[in-house]
């Protein structure tokens, strides 16, 4: 299938930038009886650091049973997701970090989302399905989403609760567990853990100006000390930074952020106009310029992890 958003030279001019991207599968990702990968966990290549990044929203593996089963096009539907964010924090390994990603498109499932923050109305037999929807599931952007950006119906039909349960199953819950094991896991070997949960946005969401915004879920994810350290890099390089506004910090910032328990989690979210730009018959493609720059922002947050574990 043709990709609408197509990458010129990106690879080519990661390698000789030497940046390998961390496309290797670890055996945690890869699922049972053939199926393609739902995520990828790319292990440290130089000194194991308590830092994961993670990219839960940058899949773009879309299997020919959802795309029957939407009442969109590839291209709308692909306009959900953050475009090649897994690309921007590929170097992520090379740093220390874990890096995780999602291989998985956000409209097929939205891990940035409680499990259950689903609207109910979108499914056809509902009644004892659990649903709990905040006000975003209830606009239909919940763990299953049932709008794309702009708010357009992604079906023509209602759900059911089988095919609901089927996702949650198949991608929300493994990618938590890993997760949460990958935290644990640090934080049990050196005492601390930081998440830096990156996304890419739309300019001028409420009015915003912002290039990037930090989202610390405002200094009850992570203490300021951590946003500080990665506002600097970011403003280092002319960036535009706001902080908490328009975005504040997902599920992933809210659930895994306990300062007080040794796990530190941040969000940072990249405006698509920095790195996207339109080409010549349609589609994007990715301005790799940006990708030093947060190759920046990663490797002055694995410095801090270090200054840290030098005072644990």
């Amino acid at each position: 299938m043709q990709d609408v958003y197509p990458v010129s030279m990106s690879e080519t001019i990661l390698s000789a930038q030497g940046v390998e991207p961390a496309f290797s599968i670890d055996v945690q990702s890869v699922e049972r009886g053939g199926r393609p990968a739902v995520f990828v966990v790319s292990p440290p290549t130089d000194r194991d650091l308590p830092l994961i990044v993670s990219s839960p929203h940058s899949g773009r593996d879309y299997e020919a049973a959802f795309l029957e089963r939407c009442r969109l096009p590839l291209n709308v539907l692909r306009t959900s997701e953050d475009f090649h964010v897994d690309t921007l924090v590929a170097s992520a390994p090379s740093h220390g970090a874990t890096l995780l990603h999602a291989n998985f498109p956000r409209v097929v499932c939205d891990v940035n989302r409680a499990c259950m923050d689903i609207d109910p109305r979108m499914i056809s037999d509902a009644s004892k399905s659990g649903c709990a929807p905040t006000s975003r599931g209830l606009a239909g952007l919940g763990s299953v989403p049932g709008v794309v950006s702009g708010g357009q119906l992604l079906y023509a039909t209602r759900l059911s609760m089988k095919e609901v349960t089927e996702r949650l199953q198949r991608f929300w819950r493994p990618y938590h567990e890993t997760l949460s094991e990958l935290i644990e896991s640090k934080r049990q070997r050196h005492g601390f853990c930081v998440l830096l949960d990156v996304h890419s946005m739309p300019p001028g969401v409420e009015g915003s100006r912002a290039d990037c915004v930090i989202g610390d879920r405002y200094g009850t994810s992570c203490d300021r000390e951590m946003s500080r350290a990665i506002a600097a890099v970011l403003r280092e390089q002319k960036f535009q930074v706001a902080r908490n506004h328009p975005f504040a910090g997902g599920y992933i910032t809210t659930h895994y952020g306990r300062p007080r328990e040794g796990v530190q989690a941040v969000q940072l979210e990249i405006c698509r106009t920095l790195y996207m730009h339109p080409r010549n018959g349609g589609g994007f493609g990715l301005n790799t310029r940006i990708v030093d720059s947060v190759d920046r922002v990663i490797a002055a947050t694995a410095q801090e992890v270090r200054r840290r574990l030098s005072d644990v």
